[in-house]
């Protein structure tokens, strides 16, 4: 039962970070920066963004941590 309840409150907090991430990319969306690196501010490459429509990183500063 408890290995139920931790793994329930998981996809939670798993689904709360999807939706949030949405939004903000909802939000960047009528800002007019959709598809800028929020870190870089270099253009996201299309394909990441047809994978992952609410990228908000190049995959170089999401994976690796880099900052400008």
């Amino acid at each position: 039962m408890q290995v139920e309840r931790e793994r329930d409150l998981a996809l939670s907090s798993y689904a709360q970070t999807a939706v949030e991430e949405i939004n903000d990319a909802l939000g960047r969306l009528k800002a007019g920066v959709y598809g800028m690196c929020v870190t870089s501010g270099k253009p996201i490459p299309k394909e990441r963004l047809e994978a992952i429509p609410w990228a908000a990183e190049r995959v170089e500063y999401k994976v690796a941590g880099f900052r400008r």
